[in-house]
């Protein structure tokens, strides 16, 4: 089946994010106070009239205090299937860094856990000021490449087969160098 335009990742995010705003019973103005996100920003990612990047989902997330999984969970609407085919598993990529996000086993009403892979692009950083929710839980397994990730201003240097295992409660940052990709698993409980 062929995607039309309105099926497209980037229209079902702009409308969620419109939705989630509304919900909350706030103006655009109240919303660019509470995430420091500027108001024609706002405007714009509602109507798709920009992609969204990972730094302004991720202000917005903490704003509503929800996980970009979970945010791209409520725009898909998604009902519960035990079995998600690799087809199915929503792809989400960064227009400004390249970072790819597939979601493997993503949240539901019933379940709360998420499996994601990730894919850094070489000589990238992601920086994120505040966790969606303090206290995620994360197991992250690097699959291929290299990653440097500071968490509280404590780095971890992570290679192929490393597994590093924390609980989110501050600011991140995720660093590749300029010879290697980052290609990881994430487990969110």
């Amino acid at each position: 089946m062929e995607q039309t335009p309105e099926d497209s990742i980037d229209i079902k995010i702009a409308t969620q994010l419109r939705v989630l705003r509304q919900n909350h019973g706030w103006t655009l103005e109240t919303l660019a106070s509470n995430s420091g996100i500027s108001k024609s920003t706002l405007s714009r990612l509602e109507k798709a009239d920009v992609s969204a990047t990972t730094i302004l989902l991720a202000r917005l997330c903490s704003t509503y205090g929800i996980t970009l999984s979970r945010l791209i969970y409520m725009a898909e609407e998604n009902n519960f299937t035990p079995l998600i085919l690799n087809n199915d598993q929503e792809i989400w990529t960064d227009p400004d860094t390249g970072f790819i996000r597939r979601s493997l086993s993503p949240p539901t009403g019933r379940l709360r856990g998420e499996v994601l892979e990730c894919i850094i692009p070489a000589d990238t950083t992601i920086t994120y000021a505040q966790p969606p929710q303090t206290g995620l839980e994360h197991h992250l397994v690097m699959q291929a490449g290299k990653l440097t990730l500071t968490l509280d201003d404590k780095q971890y240097v992570l290679n192929q087969g490393d597994c590093l295992r924390y609980q989110l409660s501050g600011s991140s940052s995720f660093q590749t160098s300029p010879d290697h990709i980052a290609r990881y698993q994430l487990f969110i409980l």
